[in-house]
């Protein structure tokens, strides 16, 4: 069995392929084995991947049956691999040669119960030049699990929160701990649920050079959303990108990510003075985000109540019949 499995999903990623690819294999760590998972892509994804994997016995190709959305593409990478490390990899971002080796040097080595290793980020453009690291002033740490969940979704300037980003959630990751988690949710941001789920499980291991190189581009999935609509709008097209299972409905991802929270909070073990002092960070997150939270819950409800006419007399809320 190799030490760490990489599982790489994949929808129309011709254009960046190759590059995240030649990075993996340019690895100067080579005990990995990679999963590349195809969401049925239309473009020449399957004929780059399985030309690398009819090169280097490490890589296997699957080529989904349809299009199951990113959620379960990214999940399924992580339940048919096994290695006791694991780590996502973007088919449009890449890795300097000593990421693998430096992350699992740092969790081989550390002894603080460690369930993640993350190195620094740097920005590169669409042809692989970069931009610059990733320097916003992140809070870190935590001795904790209420400390580490305060960090993350606690009071404070969101943009100095891990979960602004997300960016560890492409690091080195144990396998049993990850077991636990929700994986990648069919939700918008469900990777910050992600994190916080890890971080309530154990520190993670920052380490410094920049050996994760995030892709910025104009095709990015976020991006892409963004450029094509605002608010409930935006939110629907991507929640249609993590599971397009979902239809149009409106995903109420503010209002998900508290009850995950909730229910991460609960089902972590801690100590009952912990998990008071961790409870009392997500209400007081809730408490923040009331506002929003109302909103979701009257489009959500006026959403059900358009859908309940219209299953009963046939005719939209607009006067247009089936």
């Amino acid at each position: 069995m190799s030490l760490v499995s990489i599982g790489l999903p994949v929808w129309n990623g011709e254009r960046y392929l190759a590059d995240a690819l030649d990075a993996i294999l340019a690895q100067d760590f080579d005990d990995f084995e990679v999963l590349v998972s195809d969401n049925a892509s239309t473009d020449r994804t399957q004929e780059i991947a399985q030309d690398y994997a009819a090169r280097d016995t490490r890589i296997t190709y699957h080529r989904q049956k349809r299009n199951l959305g990113a959620a379960a593409n990214f999940n399924y990478t992580f339940h048919h691999t096994s290695a006791p490390l694991f780590r996502w990899a973007s088919y449009d971002d890449a890795m300097a040669p000593e990421y693998l080796s430096t992350c699992v040097s740092a969790l081989q080595q550390d002894s603080s119960g460690a369930v993640l290793a993350y190195p620094g980020t740097m920005r590169i453009d669409e042809n692989g030049r970069s931009i610059g690291p990733y320097s916003a002033e992140v809070r870190k740490g935590g001795a904790t699990a209420s400390e580490r969940l305060a960090q993350m979704i606690g009071p404070g300037d969101p943009l100095q929160s891990m979960i602004h980003m997300c960016f560890p959630v492409f690091g080195l990751i144990r396998r049993d701990v990850l077991e636990g988690t929700s994986l990648i949710a069919n939700m918008p941001r469900s990777d910050k649920l992600l994190l916080v789920e890890l971080a309530l499980a154990g520190p993670f291991v920052d380490v410094e050079p920049l050996l994760f190189l995030r892709r910025e581009h104009e095709s990015g999935s976020v991006i892409s959303a963004e450029q094509a609509a605002t608010g409930a709008d935006r939110e629907r097209l991507l929640a249609a990108w993590f599971d397009p299972s979902r239809g149009n409905f409106f995903p109420a991802t503010l209002s998900r990510l508290g009850l995950g929270y909730l229910r991460a909070t609960l089902r972590a073990p801690q100590p009952l003075g912990e998990r008071l002092r961790s409870l009392k960070v997500v209400a007081g997150w809730a408490a923040r985000h009331a506002r929003a939270l109302g909103g979701e819950a009257k489009i959500v409800i006026r959403e059900r109540l358009q859908a309940m006419i219209y299953k009963l007399t046939g005719r939209r809320a607009n006067g247009r019949t089936r």
